[in-house]
């Protein structure tokens, strides 16, 4: 593969998180968070399968505990938080704030990994935390809570972000001792450990939810595009291009995302909505454009949407 063709892979993979928010919005009308995680990564499992069975993964103690670790944080805290929060608020709203993803990684990554963070990270981080409270309150005005269960779910979102964040910096250690497909196929088949009981009780609880189309294509884009073909297409991208070129490709999922929305969902939002999205953005811009070396686990952020 050469270059210009890895770049469009990389363009490709971003469109296809880009949708995840409109799906899980779509599914959400008819599933809980539980039942649409348990749905996607059944799905999702199967198709990580075949590349587990290929692989000698190290099941040690130790090993399968990092693991565990990885699985909670990335794909059981997270996506628990990330899609009651999506059902609570409105896709623009994820789709924007996930792009700050990224300044949460580079503040981890200084915490558990002593990773260097220089004032570009700094000023980064500041403009990001400056957009995501644009984002969340719709203007400068103090905290408060009129807006109700949006501003509730916003923060689920954020609170998303961080966990996510905590899996990015612990998983690149993992990452060097097994493919990282494997890897990340390990965490989602360990994740419906959580989900399948999960759902399991919701379904005990309320009955079975009613099969709609809009749901159905949401979970199926979700497992096969968002889970599976997207993180295959990034890791394979990742192999031909550095970072510097990976980097501002990850722009277009907030773009992308909120434009979905818009379209899709005919969802509306104002200038401070505008403006918040643009720091949170220009923030990750600042951070991303680091030298080599700071900048890995920050790209490696987004690789498992």
């Amino acid at each position: 593969m050469d270059r210009r063709a890895a770049l469009l892979l990389l363009v490709a993979c971003n469109l296809l998180w880009a949708g995840t928010y409109v799906a899980g919005k779509e599914a959400l009308h008819t599933l809980s968070p539980a039942q649409l995680n348990a749905a996607r990564f059944t799905l999702a499992a199967a198709l990580f399968l075949p590349f587990l069975a290929r692989s000698r993964l190290d099941l040690s103690r130790g090993r399968l505990l990092r693991l565990a670790w990885l699985c909670l944080f990335g794909f059981v805290l997270n996506k628990a938080a990330e899609f009651t929060g999506l059902s609570l608020t409105t896709a623009s709203d994820t789709a924007l704030l996930i792009a700050a993803e990224g300044i949460f990684t580079a503040l981890f990554g200084r915490l558990l990994l002593g990773e260097h963070l220089g004032r570009r990270s700094v000023l980064g981080m500041g403009l990001s935390v400056c957009g995501v409270y644009l984002v969340i309150q719709r203007g400068i005005a103090p905290p408060s809570t009129e807006s109700g269960t949006r501003v509730l779910g916003d923060l689920l979102i954020v609170l998303a972000l961080a966990s996510e964040a905590v899996y990015s910096v612990l998983g690149k250690a993992e990452a060097e001792r097994s493919p990282a497909v494997v890897v990340t196929g390990a965490c989602v088949i360990g994740s419906l450990v959580v989900w399948l009981p999960a759902a399991a009780a919701n379904v005990a609880v309320d009955g079975f939810p009613p099969v709609s189309l809009g749901a159905s294509a949401g979970v199926l884009y979700l497992a096969v595009c968002g889970t599976f073909l997207a993180y295959l297409g990034w890791i394979v991208a990742l192999r031909h291009v550095d970072a510097t070129v990976a980097a501002p490709t990850l722009f277009l999922q907030p773009l992308v995302g909120t434009l979905l929305a818009v379209l899709l969902l005919g969802e509306r939002f104002g200038p401070a909505t505008v403006a918040g999205g643009v720091l949170i953005i220009a923030g990750i811009w600042i951070v991303s454009t680091q030298p080599e070396k700071a900048r890995g686990v920050v790209v490696a952020a987004e690789v498992s949407a």
